[in-house]
């Protein structure tokens, strides 16, 4: 959560966790006190909007999650009952398109026209942004990348298909890769993640490496689709991952050379994202104050 001005600059942040298991209300209500804190510290500025990230399908308009699978709601007026604590009004979007939309105003994706961002956690999010303005689709349900089908009748998806992208590609799926091929093996972890993946990698162990070999090209599959399909200028990735730099970007670049359908033509510029967890903060904030004609502080 943050506090951002019109220079799309994050002027005073806090963080709070949200467990799977509370309801709706507690987790809003948390929110709300947060965000009045948050104010506090700040000096009570006057704010002109809110702006909301959170995954799943959503309407817009009513200013609802109407279902997330991430966070367990469904029909949750999440704006009514912010805007009644916060007495601003309050703008809901998908937490990857915020994420693409603060990359392209104040990081990865400045200064270009077109771009994607795609973001690999728990499962792989997108969003897409042609002109300054978020591609959404005629039903606004557009940018759910990680379930298109790179292989057929394989891995079982939490949408119940098989094969879709953030099976192969996804940060959990990289994991489940690497624990089954026993890169973890003698290791005593409280929690196995991508940061200790990584290490052991660098250290050289050869599973580790096979790993990441297949890991990248399926990550250049699902990113060769994209270019093939949109053309963008610039693609930003974001996520655990964005976090290892050349060493994840060196891979994925050279495999998407042979993967996309026009090989000698230049193509679309593969970056890492600039502002972590900022992006979706500064995304969100401008989507609201877009939403409600406002340039004045915002969350």
């Amino acid at each position: 959560m943050g506090l951002v001005n019109d220079r799309h600059e994050v002027v005073e942040k806090a963080e709070g966790l949200t467990c799977r298991g509370e309801g709706p209300a507690a987790v809003i209500g948390r929110m709300g006190r947060m965000a009045r804190e948050l104010l506090h510290k700040a000096g009570n500025p006057p704010i002109s909007c809110a702006g909301l990230g959170c995954p799943g399908v959503l309407d817009r308009e009513a200013g609802a999650v109407i279902y997330s699978n991430n966070i367990r709601w469904q029909q949750v007026y999440v704006c009514r009952e912010l805007k009644e604590q916060l007495k601003v009004p309050v703008y809901v979007e998908n937490d990857a398109n915020c994420a693409a939309m603060g990359e392209y105003l104040a990081g990865a994706g400045r200064g270009s026209r077109q771009m994607i961002m795609v973001t690999f956690g728990t499962g792989i999010g997108g969003g897409i942004i042609f002109d300054g303005r978020l591609y959404l689709g005629s039903h606004g349900n557009a940018n759910i990348i990680g379930h298109t089908l790179i292989e057929k009748g394989g891995r079982e998806c939490t949408c119940k298909r098989k094969g879709c992208w953030e099976c192969y590609a996804s940060t959990r799926a990289l994991l489940l890769s690497a624990e089954k091929a026993g890169v973890f093996n003698g290791m005593d972890e409280p929690e196995l993640n991508g940061r200790l993946f990584f290490e052991v990698l660098k250290a050289g162990q050869e599973a580790a490496l096979r790993v990441f070999d297949e890991y990248t090209d399926y990550v250049a599959e699902g990113i060769a689709d994209l270019i093939n399909i949109f053309d963008p200028e610039r693609i930003v990735i974001g996520g655990g991952v964005s976090a290892q730099g050349e060493r994840f970007l060196g891979p994925v670049r050279e495999k998407v050379k042979q993967k996309v359908y026009f090989k000698e033509m230049e193509t679309a510029q593969i970056v890492c994202s600039l502002l972590a967890n900022d992006a979706a903060i500064i995304g969100a904030a401008n989507l609201s104050a877009q939403k409600y004609g406002q340039n004045d502080l915002s969350f």
